[in-house]
């Protein structure tokens, strides 16, 4: 691998940190997941990229290593990274510490917002106009025009299920197994998507109480009601939109966006996060001449 790396890509996310190699073509050579044991403070993300990737290779690298996600608060100071503004303007403004490359967020002024490491993502997509919906645990919905970045609209969607689910009154407590039930969770989707009479969340509580729902169905209806409220909020019937998730997200936002009649086009969000650290570090001329 030695002869033939060209770049590592990382990106820390919570206590996770994600490395890729790559070779001179953007193929991945090797990676790994490596884990803090709890969130790290912004002051000391520097230091402990460069212990973690001194610990998976064995010495620092000789080549150009680039970092997105969280560690983008960094760049705070940065300037002219606020919307409207061009995708193509990203590699000019990355961050150099001390022998690691920092993706600065993007920022938006009115209303506040932080793309948070979704511009990485963006970045590997190649889309110059699209509505993408990047969905997470902070689900992020961008407006491309023309390769510029014209809207930004962060969600806290699947947190805010999760806090639901283990905390307050309509926590699962000691309640029985959950299965996820698609019938169910699209159910309560279209629910969510009559936006003239979209019901509280509590109401999954009351369905529960009621006899209306099966117990085992409550997370499922919750997901269903807040995604639906999500996608409600961004999207019409018609709209042509890019999905980036994986996993569960990936299915539950395709259901979604199915009960409201959207076009998607679907995408691997690690896929193209991959590719946004290889294409931006290019474009920045950190892999030197072609």
């Amino acid at each position: 691998m030695k002869d033939s790396l060209a770049l590592i890509g990382l990106d820390w996310s919570g206590s996770r940190l994600s490395a890729w190699a790559y070779d001179g073509e953007g193929e991945i050579l090797s990676s790994a997941t490596l884990h803090e044991p709890e969130r790290v403070p912004p002051a000391e993300y520097v230091s402990r990229l460069r212990f973690h990737v001194t610990e998976w290779l064995g010495a620092w690298p000789e080549v150009p290593v680039i970092v997105s996600g969280d560690v983008g608060i960094l760049s705070q100071n940065v300037p002219n990274l606020s919307l409207p503004v061009l995708l193509s303007a990203l590699p000019g403004h990355l961050m150099s510490r001390d022998g690691i490359w920092i993706v600065p967020w993007i920022r938006q002024l009115s209303p506040p917002d932080l793309s948070g490491g979704s511009e990485t993502i963006l970045a590997g997509l190649g889309e110059d106009h699209a509505a993408v919906c990047i969905a997470g645990r902070h689900t992020r919905h961008y407006d491309l025009e023309h390769g510029r970045i014209v809207s930004l609209s962060t969600e806290i969607t699947s947190e805010l299920r999760d806090l639901l689910l283990t905390a307050g009154s309509l926590s699962l407590k000691d309640g029985p197994a959950q299965t996820f039930d698609p019938r169910v969770f699209r159910e309560w989707v279209e629910r969510a998507l009559d936006t003239d009479d979209t019901p509280p969340v509590y109401s999954v509580e009351a369905a529960v109480f009621t006899g209306l729902l099966d117990p085992a169905n409550k997370a499922a209806a919750i997901a269903g009601l807040l995604i639906g409220t999500d996608v409600a909020a961004h999207y019409d019937p018609g709209d042509e939109v890019l999905l980036v998730a994986d996993g569960p997200l990936r299915e539950a936002y395709g259901l979604a966006f199915d009960a409201l009649g959207a076009d998607v086009d679907e995408i691997s969000a690690i896929e193209a996060l991959q590719d946004g650290l290889f294409e931006l570090a290019d474009l920045a001329g950190l892999l030197g001449e072609d």
